[in-house]
């Protein structure tokens, strides 16, 4: 009987420990989902669904689409928003978001987080970050442009003659006294 009451009892202290972690699981992503809706995860997919229409808009001036034939344009660019939707909505990746974040931050840390973001400096960060993101990016492939293209392609060119040399082998000089 006490083997018994003592299986019962584990198997209850089991029961009442998974609902402990269940729920503070459930409060860890609550707090992971809130920052992301602060961090305004649920437009970062805007620039792809612009560059999207911008690409059927491109393809369709190159296959010789006419004004009077905007609506095949218009019909189109929906279906391709539909599909984006249906894999990048907010509701579509949210859950593989907060998995992402989750490992990463504890809840508690997460608050901190919100707090940040809700803050006057937090919101003035989002306000400017996606500027900020696109000149950061603009600087990065300028100096790309100016610089580091050419210079990795000479990177590239002199492995190449590396490569080309060693694979070859040590080549025979001709004595100096033959000719």
């Amino acid at each position: 009987m006490a083997k018994l009451f003592s299986a019962g009892l584990l198997l209850v202290s089991l029961c009442l420990s998974s609902l402990v972690f269940a729920e503070a699981d459930a409060e860890h992503r609550a707090a992971a989902e809130r920052f992301l809706k602060l961090a305004k995860a649920e437009s970062m997919a805007a620039p792809l669904y612009r560059q999207v229409s911008q690409l059927l808009t491109r393809h369709f001036s190159e296959v010789g689409g006419s004004f009077q034939f905007e609506s095949i344009l218009r019909e189109h660019q929906e279906k391709a928003r539909e599909k984006l939707d249906e894999h990048l909505a907010w509701e579509a990746i949210k859950d593989d978001l907060i998995d992402l974040y989750l490992p990463l931050f504890s809840a508690e840390e997460f608050e901190q987080l919100a707090d940040f973001y809700q803050s006057d400096v937090g919101r003035k960060l989002m306000e400017n970050l996606p500027r900020l993101s696109s000149e950061s990016m603009a600087i990065a492939q300028q100096r790309w442009d100016e610089h580091l293209a050419q210079e990795i392609q000479q990177v590239l060119d002199e492995m190449d003659s590396e490569l080309e040399e060693r694979q070859l082998g040590p080549r025979e000089t001709p004595d100096p006294g033959e000719s």
